[in-house]
């Protein structure tokens, strides 16, 4: 999914860099350049998600190192995979209402008229991934029989 994600967004670069050329020397812009460019980015976007969730790509603040005790330090990584994984199913959720809406109204790009629906199903297939790994993650972190202590 990173691969697809890095595909697309190396396409959107050339398209911007051959519509830059077109319009400095030809004065002939690509017709509807921004609504690719815009629906593009949405699709990078939920590719990379997953695989930057995995590596630790994400931007945050440690406001400390760990908890004291092993079990609310696992407790606290816990809740966080569960509120995650909780956002992302949201997303799913107002993602399969949002598809019915686009499908309803005939949502589409103002130039060239690039429908809505497959990119909000998009949005939400990679949100229902995402959001099952991460649950998965926090089953096989909870059923690891090394991290269990017997002498206490």
């Amino acid at each position: 999914m990173a691969i697809a994600g890095g595909l697309v967004l190396a396409s959107l670069v050339l398209l911007t860099f051959a519509d830059v050329i077109l319009r400095y020397f030809y004065s002939d812009p690509l017709r509807g350049r921004q609504d690719i460019i815009e629906m593009g980015m949405v699709l990078s976007l939920l590719l990379a998600a997953p695989y930057t969730w995995r590596v630790n790509g994400h931007i945050s603040v440690d406001l400390y190192a760990s908890l004291p005790l092993f079990a609310l330090e696992k407790l606290r990584v816990w809740l966080i995979k569960l509120s995650v994984a909780g956002v992302f199913c949201l997303i799913a959720y107002r993602a399969w209402w949002a598809a019915e809406d686009a499908a309803l109204f005939n949502e589409a790009t103002n130039m060239i008229g690039i429908s809505h629906k497959p990119f909000i199903l998009a949005i939400m297939a990679m949100s229902c991934f995402h959001a099952a790994m991460i649950m998965l993650e926090c089953f096989l972190s909870s059923y690891n029989p090394n991290d269990l202590d017997y002498d206490e």
